[in-house]
């Protein structure tokens, strides 16, 4: 959670004697700096009594209730000043910011040390007293997530953003959560305004893009990829998901497979887009290239079971049956490493490496295995296996 401290001026608690006053309002003074908010609130009774349209004894009675922590009666109190004498607005504010900040810094301080329950209470508290404290809202949000209370944070990062409709990091997560709550299309709307009205960053247009294919808008989402790319050209977000976008559409493999090519330029160990090259490749009916960048796949992360899967049906197609027999035997091993059989999967990945001992994969897979198994003399097997076959 990202931290929001607000320095405060101190106020004195203490009130400032007017000239003229009742001796309930004297006395309810000298109370209220005695700390005695019992005595304090009877005499600020009588006196609303005997002076009905004296502003400044409800101005006493909403600052009493707010030391009280009062905040319902705070507010009464403090709109009956206001009906009576609309100036007092000024003093109300600064009451009301000096209260929000008290509390909002002691939702802070528990938030600190994981009381959230105390935390979201003071948290509560900040946001009563005023309820268009945006940054309240927020770490409200958080405190009920870290409670389980999700329903509730949902519905407090959501005041943030209706307070602030074109902040983009609030738009952006109640968009996340209406998305994932299947609200696509309420999504949809809340980035669409940052993209039409506020300043947009690649992630918006991302998250947008993604919205758009859920709901099957897949030219509208080329539209917001378009635009994104114009002014983000070497994003590789951007560019893996208009990779994705070209992909959905079932009639694009080649162009699709151009875009993992350079998310791939841009990152080359990044497992996803190689996965998705060689799938395009492969609908594309390429199927040599398909194998080639499969195996670059599996070089990167020898435990991806399904880049093996998709390497073994590359190669096979491509014509090299021997090989793709082999990439099945290691997603056997894998899937007997899954559940914990390391001695089956020793069996498996010995036959590849003694097939193919240049192969560097299988090699990294069967020291893992070996290591599993607590086998010293295979690991060192392994690894001899490992040295050797890049050479």
């Amino acid at each position: 959670m990202k931290k929001k401290y607000i320095i405060l001026l101190t106020i004195a608690v203490g009130m400032a004697f007017m000239a003229c006053q009742s001796a309930e309002m004297t006395a309810a003074k000298v109370y209220i700096q005695q700390k005695d908010y019992s005595n304090a609130l009877e005499q600020l009774r009588v006196a609303s009594e005997k002076e009905p349209t004296n502003p400044e004894v409800f101005l006493v009675k909403g600052k009493l209730y707010a030391e009280m922590d009062s905040i319902e009666q705070m507010n009464d109190a403090f709109d009956t000043a206001l009906e009576l004498d609309s100036t007092k607005i000024r003093d109300i504010q600064d009451w009301r910011f000096d209260k929000r900040v008290e509390h909002f810094n002691r939702g802070i301080r528990f938030g600190d040390n994981k009381q959230w329950d105390k935390a979201r209470e003071a948290t509560l508290t900040a946001v009563n007293i005023d309820p268009t404290f945006t940054d309240g809202w927020v770490n409200l949000a958080y405190f009920y997530e870290k409670l389980g209370e999700e329903e509730k944070s949902n519905e407090a990062y959501r005041k943030a953003y209706e307070l602030e409709p074109l902040n983009m990091e609030y738009a952006k997560n109640v968009a996340v959560r209406e998305f994932n709550a299947g609200n696509a299309e309420e999504a949809e709307k809340i980035l669409g305004k940052i993209i039409e009205e506020g300043e947009p960053d690649v992630v918006v247009y991302s998250l947008q893009g993604r919205v758009l294919m859920q709901q099957g808008k897949l030219d509208a989402a080329k539209e917001v990829y378009d635009k994104a790319l114009e002014d983000n050209p070497e994003d590789a977000d951007l560019l893996f998901d208009y990779g994705a976008l070209l992909f959905s559409t079932k009639e694009n493999y080649d162009e699709a497979a151009d875009y993992f090519k350079r998310v791939i330029e841009i990152d080359p160990d990044n497992s996803d887009a190689l996965y998705n090259l060689t799938l395009a490749l492969y609908q594309a009916e390429n199927y040599e290239q398909a194998a080639s960048w499969g195996e670059k796949l599996v070089a990167n992360d020898p435990q991806n079971n399904l880049g093996w899967i998709q390497f073994a049906i590359s190669l096979k197609r491509s014509g090299d049956a021997q090989k793709g027999n082999a990439a099945e035997k290691v997603v056997l091993a894998l899937d007997a490493m899954e559940s914990s059989d390391y001695d089956g999967a020793v069996g498996h990945l010995n036959t590849v490496t003694s097939q193919y001992p240049k192969w560097c994969a299988p090699w990294a897979l069967l020291k893992i295995a070996y290591s599993e198994k607590g086998d010293e003399a295979g690991v060192e097997k392994a690894q001899a296996g490992l040295d050797a076959c890049g050479e």
